[in-house]
């Protein structure tokens, strides 16, 4: 009887497992159902030459089922790292077909740039079979994207767009488009990573998935299982032209203000913020007392720019609009997600202390004239700094402190400090003297600090000038 009592018991825990299991996969038929008039199948035609290529997806003018590899060649390529293969933004052909979705119930779609760049005529193709000829209202073509508008005479069945912020690895995705011409095909996968890298541009922060993506699904949406559109499908790293699993969205953060932008202006300024900054450092952490090396150390910030006032050298910038930044490629990233004009919170390290301020994204300004030439130098006297192997003038500038000359051998040659750089602070403290330099490196010497974080100003070993930067130096003992 004992043994029943258990058996029955062991019968009634697994049944309770089983009935707490959640399913393996969501159920996508109603989600697609309801999303798919909102996908548009996007026919470009290009004029006619010796040298035609296509620049979708894989679409030939045919019906998409021909997978020659040699009918097509990659218009954009790039190297991802040590793997074998191209990332492949669709190919360039007398015909491309690819792939949209309608934003706004007025008629805007959104697509990517390479789908209709160099078109002479464009015309999209709803689910129940419209077909309509569309203008091309914008272009971005540094973030590959483009607004189409038609007139059908009614509105249009819209989707919204979500937040891509929020998106976690793993978090399933639904993609929908127009693969090899296959109109209203539907794939589904998760989310294998974020802030990808594929050095197609300097914009690039993509979502990569799983969900099946081939050539066609340019310009296609990636939704989350709420229907709202997080990305935009735009390139897939392929060794041979076929899906691999590994696709990549423009995440709707940046796809979102640009289409919006484009739609009203007809074209795009990304958001400027006026600051130099670089990566915190294990040793800079320590020295701001940072609880870890997340955000954008800020090396000096331009005269007039939002950040001017509000930001200064030695703050670590974690945060803008909501979103955590990273690194300084981040703080890029995010600040070109920003229209111009919009007022964004921020929050920052500074002495020790989290604080917050509102930055009012600009405009960027044109690039400054440098060809004025520079005044004579006039050689300074020397000042050697034996503790990090470099001299300085002994007058001193309204920057700081001019490096006259650098040993290649010592600290501060071996840190990247070349002659004709400014050091301006150290350890967040400006510098009025050499005196003051020497005695605040005597003083971390004393106190068992190694290393002088000194703000650098000037070109580096290259000849490029990157702005101020922090540079960890080692101090000899």
């Amino acid at each position: 009887m004992k043994h029943l009592e258990k058996l029955v018991l062991a019968v009634l825990l697994v049944m309770g497992g089983a009935a707490k299991a959640a399913p393996l996969t969501p159920d996508m038929a109603d989600l697609a159902a309801k999303l798919m008039p909102s996908v548009v199948s996007v026919a470009s035609t290009d004029p006619v030459t010796d040298e035609s290529s296509s620049n979708d997806d894989g679409g030939n003018g045919d019906q998409g089922d021909n997978n020659d590899q040699d009918s097509f060649r990659p218009d954009r390529t790039a190297d991802t790292s040590s793997a074998v293969g191209s990332v492949l933004p669709p190919p360039k052909a007398e015909e491309a077909l690819g792939s949209g979705f309608v934003f706004d119930p007025a008629g805007y779609i959104l697509t990517n740039n390479h789908v209709i760049d160099g078109a002479t005529s464009v015309t999209v193709t709803f689910q129940d079979g419209t077909i309509l000829p569309a203008t091309v209202v914008g272009r971005d073509k540094v973030g590959d994207l483009a607004v189409l508008k038609v007139d059908a005479g009614h509105p249009l069945p819209a989707v919204q767009f979500g937040d891509s912020g929020k998106l976690r690895v793993g978090d399933w995705v639904l993609a929908i488009g127009n693969p090899f011409g296959l109109s209203g095909s539907a794939s589904a996968g998760i989310v294998s990573a974020l802030d990808r890298n594929i050095n197609e541009d300097k914009y690039d922060d993509f979502i990569q998935t799983d969900a099946t993506i081939n050539r066609g699904n340019s310009g296609g949406p990636l939704f989350d299982m709420a229907g709202h559109v997080i990305g935009v499908n735009a390139a897939i790293y392929s060794p041979s032209g076929g899906s691999v699993g590994i696709g990549f969205a423009i995440p709707s953060a940046m796809a979102q203000p640009v289409a919006e932008s484009l739609k009203n202006t007809g074209g795009i300024k990304r958001g400027w913020l006026g600051v130099a900054s670089e990566e915190v450092t294990p040793e800079i952490a320590k020295l701001l007392s940072l609880p870890g090396t997340n955000g954008a150390l800020i090396g000096g910030t331009s005269p007039g720019s939002p950040a001017d006032g509000k930001l200064r050298a030695g703050d670590v910038l974690v945060s803008l609009a909501g979103v955590v930044i990273k690194d300084p490629r981040g703080l890029m990233i995010r600040t070109a997600e920003i229209p111009a004009g919009q007022a964004a919170p921020a929050r920052f390290w500074r002495n020790g202390t989290l604080e917050q301020t509102v930055l009012t994204i600009a405009a960027p300004p044109p690039a400054l004239d440098d060809t004025e030439a520079p005044p004579p130098a006039v050689a300074p006297e020397n000042v050697a700094i034996n503790g990090i192997g470099l001299s300085v003038a002994a007058a001193p500038t309204n920057a700081g402190l001019t490096v006259v000359a650098v040993n290649p051998d010592g600290p501060a040659g071996k840190a990247g400090v070349v002659a004709d750089n400014t050091i301006e602070q150290i350890g967040g403290a400006p510098i009025g003297s050499p005196n003051d330099l020497q005695i605040a490196i005597k003083s971390l010497s004393a106190g068992h600090q190694p290393v002088a974080i000194l703000l650098v100003s000037g070109d580096v070993a290259d000849g490029s000038d990157p702005g101020p930067r922090w540079v960890p130096v080692p101090i000899k003992k």
